[in-house]
């Protein structure tokens, strides 16, 4: 596998982020009067596809989306940097680096200032800049594109079912935290994987 470009989800893979999301999908739910769920629940329904799907299944609109945008926005203290990810990304500095996430841009962009994590990436790909988030492939089609390199040469870094999806759709090459037939426990194990 000859890999020129590492493309990276943010929830679950950079940041653990799993407490902002849950607690402000719970704080939304219950403005709208809606029974808060259980960690279990969230976990397996709602962590992975975009904060508009996971409402839908509430015949919640837009209005809610934006409260939950906000919510999340007010819980950026409550996320983690994972383990050695500013280690990681300067040692993949040989390699063009991205992003690829459902997140809104006004949502990443209050996550990525508070951590100062914009200097690592050549592109930055959101949920604004497709039409189709994941599991459609469109995100990382776009990040190939923009970044210039062959699909089959980018290397996709995710965590869930829907990024495993995207990748597959793409066509790209894919490795898990902790999910799929190629996997790692944190970024900080790709090193081993990428140069080896």
């Amino acid at each position: 596998m000859k890999i020129e470009a590492i493309v990276f989800d943010v929830d679950g893979v950079l940041l653990d982020s799993f407490e902002s999301w849950y607690t402000s999908f719970n704080v939304t739910l219950e403005e709208f009067g809606i029974e808060p769920v259980t960690r279990e629940k969230y976990t397996e329904i709602f962590w992975g596809p975009s904060v508009e799907d996971d409402l839908k299944r509430y015949n919640l609109g837009k209005d809610a989306v934006e409260a939950a945008l906000r919510n999340q926005r007010n819980s950026v203290h409550l996320m983690k940097l994972h383990d050695k990810v500013y280690e990681t990304l300067d040692a993949l500095k040989e390699f063009k680096l991205g992003v690829a996430t459902n997140t809104p841009r006004i949502n990443l962009d209050r996550t990525f200032n508070y951590f100062d994590l914009y200097k690592y990436f050549d592109v930055v790909m959101c949920l604004d800049d497709v039409e189709r988030p994941k599991p459609y492939p469109d995100i990382l089609l776009k990040a190939s594109e923009i970044l210039k390199v062959p699909i089959e040469n980018m290397l996709y870094v995710g965590d869930t079912e829907s990024d495993m999806a995207a990748a597959k759709g793409a066509g790209c090459n894919f490795i898990g935290i902790k999910i799929g037939d190629k996997k790692v426990n944190g970024i900080k194990d790709l090193l081993p994987i990428l140069y080896s």
